[in-house]
């Protein structure tokens, strides 16, 4: 399978406008990278297909023109501040068709993995603020480090509540993690909710301690750290499933983010048990009371801490 730094390099090589080159595993399918009569970098697929009308998004255009008896489907970048991120989306192309063998199929398929990726590639909006970014770094970074190597790619998926807005931000059959980020040297972590500790089995709390860095420093940036947890993915339905949830975040690979830079300094976990660690539980608070939200001092629940 062609991996996204091939495609980057491809891209790189500097061939001029109207040039293209055949790519990918699929012999059955015509399938090309390059550049567009503006000199855009472009995906193309040709075959016998009956078209069907695709919108162009902020980011991606997209032509469809026939030659001949066969039809061609591009899709054309916009902004080339986004290249290393088209890759991937070339890239989940060329795997979304790896087995197709006939055009139609393959049109079909092409046409609804851009209607999946056109969400993560909108306008600079600002939807995200530097808190829900620095909150969504965290979730992934421990998404990409722990849950995937531990516990494999669907189940890690699957147990990934955060974007659903439930009380726990992973949890499975077997546990519940709360992950928190925090700005490096700050002595507390907020709890948002009741529910977010409060449990009858045993879990969780992961602590991340970031710092913030210049946007030219090269650390953890938002956009890069999605794309690479893409990158990790297996197949199309993976990805599809995580995509989803990025959008429930209000995530796009915009260009802003790539301002916000963190290092990471810590990375704590403690563990929640249900006797002594010390939260708020909701069958001791009056029926009047809907919502609390507390700060724990980490120096106070240093005992909980685990290897």
């Amino acid at each position: 399978m062609m991996k996204n730094n091939e495609i980057y390099q491809t891209f790189r090589e500097e061939f001029p406008s109207r040039h293209f080159i055949r790519f990918g595993e699929n012999r059955h399918l015509s399938l090309y990278i390059g550049r567009d009569d503006d000199a855009r970098y472009s995906f193309d697929f040709r075959g016998k297909y009956k078209p069907i009308k695709i919108s162009s998004s902020d980011f991606i255009a997209v032509e469809q023109y026939k030659e001949g008896d066969l039809f061609t489907l591009r899709f054309s970048l916009r902004d080339s501040d986004l290249l290393e991120y088209f890759c991937t989306f070339c890239q989940d192309l060329l795997d979304s068709v790896r087995v197709t063998n006939d055009d139609e199929s393959a049109y079909q398929t092409l046409r609804s993995r851009y209607y999946s990726w056109r969400q993560l590639f909108r306008p600079d909006n600002g939807r995200m603020t530097e808190a829900e970014i620095m909150g969504l770094v965290g979730e992934l970074l421990f998404l990409r480090d722990h849950m995937i190597p531990e516990r494999g790619i669907d189940v890690a998926l699957d147990s990934w509540m955060g974007p659903e807005k439930t009380h726990k931000d992973f949890s499975d059959q077997q546990d519940w993690f709360e992950v928190k980020t925090i700005t490096f040297g700050k002595e507390s972590v907020r709890i948002s909710s009741i529910e977010q500790l409060d449990s009858d089995i045993d879990g969780c709390l992961v602590v991340y301690e970031l710092e913030k860095m210049s946007p030219s420093f090269e650390g953890i940036k938002l956009n890069q750290l999605v794309n690479n947890i893409i990158a990790m993915l297996a197949n199309a339905s993976q990805r599809e499933t995580f995509m989803a949830k990025l959008q429930l975040f209000d995530f796009d690979f915009s260009n802003e983010n790539d301002n916000l830079v963190f290092v990471k300094r810590g990375e704590h976990m403690y563990k929640v048990d249900t006797e002594n660690f010390p939260r708020i539980h909701r069958d001791v608070l009056p029926d009047a009371i809907t919502r609390v939200q507390y700060e724990l001092l980490l120096t106070e629940i240093e005992s909980f801490k685990l290897n």
